[in-house]
């Protein structure tokens, strides 16, 4: 009998079972992966398979629980179902490093060797490079930690957030190498974690907060804020905040209205003019950690990185996980949308990090996940999309890794930030 440990690199990191009640469906699903480790250590392949299945309905296409699907089934001697559940792991869009399982692989290839060898061929192609882009710019500034990024055409700059230094930087596009820092942590500002441009009021929204990589002066007690600049004074004009908010993580703006996801509280704020307040638009218990944010279909859009895309109704606001025909939505982090409501999104919490296009069904029956751009040699976590004048713009390389929370030195040398771009397909 084969025996092999359970995928402990995922996704999203395994996190220790709740105290509380399970509510959203990263802690169910976390609840099934704690029964799964238990009856796996037990023995109990069969069982374990099944409250794996279960986590996996929760998380469709979470890398980590298609991985355990594949063991589980060898462990329990189903070398037919290991081989299923390989299948879907390259339905998913991934692959499976079977040299570093010697034993999988050499009972696979004993049982079906033909079968293995398509899916092998099908796996080495899903981690292909795919799609071409050119550097837009690259800006000097490899210690401030760039997450977000907005792109102001008519103005021929960039705007750059950044969490290190808890900045705003305009950046023209004739002169990347001089980035001028509108806004600090002196202006109110924290961790720029999010960025929107209304363009119709000339204001750059932020959504601000804090980590523990964020710089020393920004407060340990800031209250995360929707930070609006004013383009046209050059100043900070408001700071918006909520009593319920936990984390503003994006923002989107369209036609002066502007909406803010929140990575705590399973919410989504709207602001309906510059001089409003942040209002309630959805939220859902069953949201975990919101990030980007789109407008297709009449409807709104916002990413969860733990569980996929949520469509948000235009008339009940109630959310509706997409189900996924084809690739998967964990992982992702941006989210943007062309002039012909096509979808876009950036994923970077597993191989392959790269822009996705996401192909929806009418009223989000569905959604298949098909790659634009991966295996670039830029990419070091991208983070955000944005889409302008007809091109797609990429931050590629945000380097979280390299800025380790405890302050310590990083284990390698950082890199300039670094802008894509690449014709909308």
């Amino acid at each position: 009998m084969i025996t092999l440990a359970l995928a402990v690199a995922a996704a999203l990191a395994l996190s220790d079972t709740p105290d509380t009640a399970p509510q959203s469906l990263l802690e169910q699903s976390q609840m099934l992966r704690a029964e799964t480790r238990e009856l796996a250590g037990a023995g109990n392949w069969e069982g374990a398979a099944q409250t794996n299945a279960a986590a996996l309905e929760l998380q469709p296409g979470h890398y980590g629980l298609l991985v355990n699907a594949v063991i589980l089934s060898a462990n329990g001697g189903d070398l037919d179902g290991a081989l299923d559940a390989l299948e879907a792991v390259t339905i998913a869009g991934f692959g499976i490093d079977l040299a570093s399982m010697p034993q999988l692989a050499d009972a696979l290839e004993a049982h079906d060797g033909e079968r293995l060898a398509g899916l092998t061929d099908r796996m080495e192609q899903n981690l292909a490079p795919a799609g071409q882009a050119e550097r837009y710019l690259t800006v000097p500034l490899r210690d401030a930690l760039v997450e977000t990024f907005a792109v102001d055409i008519d103005a021929e700059r960039l705007y750059l957030g950044t969490v290190a230094d808890a900045s705003i930087y305009s950046v023209r596009l004739d002169d990347p190498q001089n980035p001028e820092r509108m806004a600090g942590a002196a202006d109110g500002l924290g961790s720029v974690f999010g960025m929107a441009l209304d363009a119709r009021n000339r204001i750059l929204y932020a959504a601000t907060g804090r980590l523990e990589q964020s710089a020393s002066d920004v407060p340990e007690n800031y209250e995360t804020a929707l930070v609006a600049f004013d383009l046209f004074t050059g100043g900070v004009a408001r700071r918006l905040t909520h009593e319920r908010a936990g984390h503003f993580s994006d923002v989107l703006a369209s036609d002066g209205v502007i909406y803010a996801s929140d990575s705590e509280a399973g919410r989504i704020y709207r602001l309906e003019s510059p001089d409003g307040e942040l209002e309630v638009y959805a939220e859902d218990p069953r949201m975990s950690s919101l990030q980007g944010l789109a407008l297709a279909q009449g409807a709104l859009w916002v990413m969860d990185y733990a569980t996929g895309l949520w469509r948000i109704d235009p008339v009940s606001q109630e959310a509706s996980l997409v189900p996924l025909l084809e690739g998967s939505l964990i992982g992702f982090d941006g989210l943007a949308t062309d002039s012909y409501g096509e979808l876009y999104g950036i994923r970077n919490g597993v191989q392959p990090h790269g822009l996705f296009h996401i192909a929806l069904e009418p009223w989000g029956r569905g959604a298949r996940v098909q790659p634009v751009l991966t295996g670039h040699p830029d990419f070091r976590e991208p983070t955000a999309v944005r889409v302008s004048d007809g091109r797609l713009f990429v931050l590629a390389n945000a380097q979280w890794e390299l800025f380790p929370a405890d302050g310590s030195a990083p284990d390698d040398a950082r890199r300039d930030p670094v802008i894509l771009y690449l014709p909308v397909p």
